[in-house]
């Protein structure tokens, strides 16, 4: 953008598109602990950890067939979680194999400081009113996640160690332990744990910028784990991307609204960039597609404020 631009009488306007970062900033790569990954699984001590993902990522369709045949509430009241959840499993003509089924439940808080009073005879007497300690009015309802261990810990250089359990479907039911995780978008978490189970670049994209989902490549199995999906997006093709974001906004919103229909769309991918720093995930197909979409958004907001401007 040229330097003049604050010099405009809508200079308040743009303030959106010029405070947000130009890149998504990575952490430092750091690899997985092999000890995590050995207390879950003790046969896999001398495997490379990149053919231990592989072989998860094409363990994909029956975690998923697993995860569709549990009956897992999607939340429960945070004053009454239990240690254990025993799921109801639907019965199938072709059950997936045992290793398929998830091992825990993570049942997510935000380490968002939500916004109370901060000061301490302010804080204290709204401690009273609201009958709470501590600045964490706890929201009344936990979003419950059901995980595969062996998953989480290939993947997040951060997560706190996932006791080893094997659950079995007892019965009808898999008991299956509840594990509290704060992270700092609850509302994103859904993308990271359904990428991380299915590996699946393309449906992340198409999350991420679903107005153009239909024009997007879809990954073909074949080359799923050979080839990488986002090498594909020349800056040419992102500029495209990004003029029909800009359209599709205007049209969802006129024209203040594609401005905040594409401020949504920076919380999105920014709330799922906070997750996978949080949780310290590497995985390359994971960032180009995060990379993509920011830009793709970043260079929509711009048209769209220039647009305002015309």
């Amino acid at each position: 953008m040229s330097h003049h631009h604050h010099h405009h009488h809508h200079g308040h306007r743009q303030a959106p598109a010029l405070q947000l970062p130009r890149r998504l900033a990575r952490p430092q790569f750091e690899e997985v602990s092999r000890d995590a990954i050995v207390a879950l699984e003790p046969d896999l001590a001398d495997v490379p950890m990149e053919y231990i993902r592989k072989h998860l990522a094409g363990q994909a369709n029956g975690m998923i067939t697993a995860l569709n045949l549990l009956n897992i509430p999607s939340s429960l009241p945070s004053a009454r979680l239990p240690r254990v959840i025993d799921v109801p499993v639907r019965p199938s003509a072709s059950m997936p194999a045992s290793d398929a089924f998830p091992t825990h439940i993570l049942a997510l808080s935000s380490s968002r400081a939500p916004s109370a009073p901060t000061t301490p005879t302010q804080m204290s007497y709204f401690q009273q009113i609201m009958g709470i300690t501590g600045p964490d009015p706890s929201p009344t309802t936990v979003p419950l996640f059901a995980v595969h261990a062996l998953v989480l810990t290939a993947h997040c250089t951060l997560l706190p160690s996932l006791r080893p359990t094997r659950p079995t479907v007892r019965g009808s039911n898999l008991p299956l332990p509840v594990i509290p995780l704060t992270v700092p978008s609850v509302e994103t978490f859904h993308l990271l744990h359904a990428y991380l189970h299915t590996r699946r670049a393309d449906q992340l994209l198409k999350s991420l910028l679903p107005s153009l989902a239909s024009g997007l490549p879809s990954q073909s199995a074949s080359t799923s784990t050979t080839t990488s999906y986002t090498a594909q997006f020349t800056q040419e093709r992102l500029v495209r991307l990004a003029q029909a974001l800009v359209q599709t906004a205007a049209q969802q919103g006129g024209a203040g609204g594609a401005l905040s229909g594409l401020m949504m769309h920076t919380r999105v991918v920014n709330g799922l960039w906070r997750n996978a720093c949080a949780l310290g995930v590497f995985d390359p197909e994971l960032w180009g597609v995060m990379d993509i979409a920011w830009e793709v958004v970043l260079m929509a907001l711009n048209r769209a404020v220039e647009r305002e401007r015309a």
